[in-house]
């Protein structure tokens, strides 16, 4: 049973090794364990929690790739890094299929390259750790989500029966049904907004983008004077225009260098995820709609219909004018972040091919009169925004009932 956390536990039978390693690490506040062999190691981490396990390949009592392989098996979520003085293509291929082994270091070491690599799957741990955490609330607000469903669609079967009997007024009838309706929907969007909160927990570069992209789409509606509605669909598709990012696998949204072909196909596939994840509400139909587009391109090179010119919406338009400028303004795993002149200078260069010329001209003119997004004490991403959104719903239903009896 692990009584603390470790960072690191380093397993090798040379103890000049093991003092070199900890001595690496002992200025930067790592807390590291040795120990020279299997057995002694077993010990340490049913005793102890470890982020980052260092294993060599050959030890006294076994070897580095049994000895990672049977982690898993013993409930230990440690990230395995295997060490060894050489790398035949049978011992790479046993590791990778059987110890799960994030990354190799070979002898003699180069302590730099050690350094990144233990800080890398440290960084690897926390992120799985954290999607750890928001899978499991999502898994429960889904167990609770089932629960209330089933709990209103028996009140609605309940009011149903009582309109057919004729025991309440047409209106009242209508107005309960549409109140119970409304509350199915608040429970199923509240548990779609939680998965976004699952998506920044897998990619730390994102934090917060939702809520800025929803800035920018706001300068360019009223900009634009869009009617009311439009801002509301686009406060709905700026939160959950990335929801499909949950299926892409971490190791390319969290990849530091720049993406292959292979990748850069997995990862063009988030806009279908999220409209796919949004299926079940129909009543977002048009929301899906802006999403599944905003990596439209202007001139009809996008993906994923290939769609050009004034066949996106506007809508549509104005969220890939936003995404792409808040992305240039963050620190990506692959770059820092643009300055705002640059990147103004890039939406421009993009305006007419990538980008709607009409949009990028909005948000340079309105920027420069509002500036950009800043932080305050509140956060938009609350749950009363779903609540006001649903009921301003309901309440146009049932004032159109009402007006189509009279």
């Amino acid at each position: 049973m692990a009584t603390e956390n470790f960072d690191l536990l380093v397993l090798d039978d040379e103890q000049e090794i093991l003092d070199i390693i900890k001595e690496t690490f002992a200025g930067q506040g790592l807390r590291v364990r040795t120990a020279t062999s299997v057995s002694k190691a077993l010990q340490l981490v049913c005793r102890y929690s470890f982020h980052v396990i260092l294993s060599d390949q050959h030890l006294p009592d076994g070897n580095g790739v049994d000895f990672l392989a049977s982690l898993p098996e013993l409930g230990i979520d440690s990230v395995p890094i295997l060490m060894t003085g050489y790398m035949e293509l049978s011992i790479a291929t046993e590791a990778i299929n059987r110890g799960k082994v994030y990354k190799f270091v070979h002898k003699p070491l180069d302590l730099r390259l050690l350094q990144e690599t233990v800080e890398q799957a440290r960084e690897l741990h926390d992120v799985r750790q954290r999607r750890r955490l928001f899978t499991r609330e999502v898994v429960e607000n889904n167990v609770r989500l089932r629960r209330e469903t089933e709990a209103k669609e028996a009140s609605l079967r309940d009011a149903t029966v009582r309109i057919q009997s004729g025991r309440e007024t047409v209106v009242r009838q209508q107005v309960e049904i549409e109140s119970l309706y409304s509350e199915i929907q608040k429970a199923y969007l509240q548990t779609v907004t939680s998965l976004t909160k699952a998506i920044e927990a897998k990619d730390k570069y994102t934090r917060g983008h939702s809520e800025r992209v929803y800035y920018y789409c706001c300068l360019m509606a009223e900009d634009l004077k869009l009617p009311e509605s439009s801002k509301v669909d686009l406060r709905f598709a700026s939160l959950l225009h990335d929801l499909g990012k949950i299926g892409i696998p971490d190791s390319i949204l969290c990849k530091k260098g720049g993406l292959n072909d292979d990748e850069i196909r997995v990862i063009s596939t988030h806009p279908e995820l999220s409209e796919n994840i949004l299926k079940p509400l129909p009543f977002l139909d048009k929301i899906r709609r802006i999403i599944r587009h905003h990596h439209e391109w202007y001139n009809g090179t996008g993906y994923p219909d290939g769609l050009c010119g004034e066949e996106i919406s506007i809508e549509g338009r104005i969220l890939s004018v936003a995404d792409a400028f808040d992305a240039m303004r963050s620190d990506r795993p692959y770059r820092r972040a643009l300055n705002l002149g640059a990147a103004l200078d890039q939406l421009r260069q993009g305006s007419g091919t990538q980008f709607c010329p009409k949009c990028v001209d909005s948000l340079t003119r309105e920027l420069a009169i509002s500036g950009e997004f800043k932080r305050d004490t509140s956060s938009w991403q609350d749950e009363r925004w779903v609540t006001d959104f649903v009921n301003a719903r309901q309440t146009r239903r049932v004032v159109d009932r009402v007006c189509a009896l009279e």
